[in-house]
């Protein structure tokens, strides 16, 4: 009848076993907290060359800040709020949350790229978008949900898709560093003719029945960006300006049943910063 007893173990042995099981403890214990998210972030969400995820920041009274951050592998671009000749506009559906009465997203100022296709604006590798959150009810938290539809692209753009969600609690959490930084590149709203950073947009004026000369204070290599009110209107600034500071900008398309002012939007990114004004042309 085979020993049922189990084998004794020399203390050289039970040693090495010993050390061997705490390792393998150590090691379990160390991936989940890995794969976890950190206090005050979603889980990531992942999809093509590119994860997402929901930040949370500062909490004021009146107001919560979070942000969207999205990462990229090396080389790869996620899009501006306005793309330009190519790319895909980034939609976020906030209406799963719950208490929430605004959330305003902030652009930082984008880089131009160029592509066979013409020239878009966005960010390289990684982007923190802030968002500035209004509560229904100041004094209770917030559920941020955030559905989000984007393109990636290296060298043809991508849609990608992501799911987030956060709690933002009504007392401070503290300062976020991603976000302040993030803050910090958001171009600053100034009137026309107002400077900041040594830029300015000094005038703007009908050069044509399809074409807008802006007239800008900025340094050599400042780029002007020039959006219509909504997604139906498409408006292309040169490079550069000309010897005068004039920047011409064409409107490509325009809606068929657009009448008065051309609500604008520009904004003029330099090396040490980057501005935004809204104005109407011709101004009522």
């Amino acid at each position: 009848m085979p020993s049922l007893a189990m084998p004794i173990l020399t203390m050289p042995i039970l040693a090495n076993v010993l050390v061997a099981a705490g390792a393998l403890l150590a090691a379990a214990a160390i991936v989940p907290a890995a794969e976890a998210a950190p206090t005050g972030a979603s889980p990531w969400s992942d999809d093509h060359a590119s994860r997402a995820r929901l930040i949370a920041g500062d909490a004021t009274p009146q107001e919560r800040w979070a942000g969207l951050e999205i990462e990229m592998e090396q080389g790869y671009r996620t899009y501006w709020r306005t793309p330009g000749d190519s790319g895909i506009p980034a939609e976020l559906d906030w209406s799963g949350s719950r208490n929430v009465a605004s959330v305003e997203v902030e652009w930082p100022a984008p880089a131009r790229f160029a592509d066979p296709y013409g020239a878009y604006y966005g960010y390289e590798d990684h982007v923190v978008l802030p968002l500035r959150v209004t509560p229904e009810d100041p004094s209770a938290p917030v559920s941020l949900s955030l559905s989000l539809f984007y393109g990636v692209c290296k060298e043809i753009c991508i849609p990608a898709t992501g799911e987030a969600a956060l709690t933002l609690p009504p007392e401070p959490v503290g300062s976020t560093p991603a976000i302040a930084r993030a803050r910090e590149t958001v171009p600053a709203r100034v009137a026309l003719g107002d400077a900041a950073h040594g830029l300015a947009v000094r005038a703007v004026a009908l050069a044509g029945e399809d074409r807008l000369a802006v007239t800008v204070d900025a340094p050599p290599g400042a780029m002007l960006l020039a959006e219509g009110p909504d997604s139906g209107w498409f408006l292309a600034a040169d490079e550069a300006a000309d010897a005068n500071g004039i920047v011409s900008v064409e409107i490509v398309h325009r809606p068929r049943d657009a009448v008065g002012p051309l609500p604008l939007r520009l904004t003029l990114v330099g090396a040490d910063g980057a501005i935004e004004v809204e104005t109407r042309v011709p101004p009522e």
